[in-house]
């Protein structure tokens, strides 16, 4: 996973990789914002809480940098509806409100 992260610093300036047991997260801070970009738990472990702790884990972060809201966002151009439906319905669960949506995106906002 390593390597990962060091494309990422290479290609994708200032997003950063939370890793678990089971999955990982990419995220950027900016400012008072902590935006999640993905989360991917593997399929054995999923519905386990797994991605709500790693959510928790960068919240920590997060906040330590002094950012007061996450923000995430959901494609709808992807061709895979229920991806879709499964994102969305776990950020509401985690407490995300639906911040405004255009033809190609929902985005997401949460306080923390």
């Amino acid at each position: 996973m390593k390597l990962f992260q060091e494309y990422l610093e290479e290609y994708q300036p200032g997003r950063s990789v939370f890793y678990s047991n089971f999955g990982f997260a990419t995220y950027t801070i900016g400012g008072e914002e902590c935006y999640i970009d993905q989360i991917y738990v593997r399929p054995d472990k999923r519905k386990t809480g797994e991605a709500a702790n790693m959510a928790d884990a960068i919240v920590e972060i997060a906040k330590d940098l002094g950012c007061k809201y996450l923000t995430g966002s959901v494609s709808t151009d992807q061709k895979n509806e229920k991806r879709q439906t499964t994102s969305t319905k776990v950020l509401l669960a985690y407490g995300f409100q639906v911040l405004f949506a255009d033809k190609n995106m929902i985005w997401f906002k949460k306080e923390i």
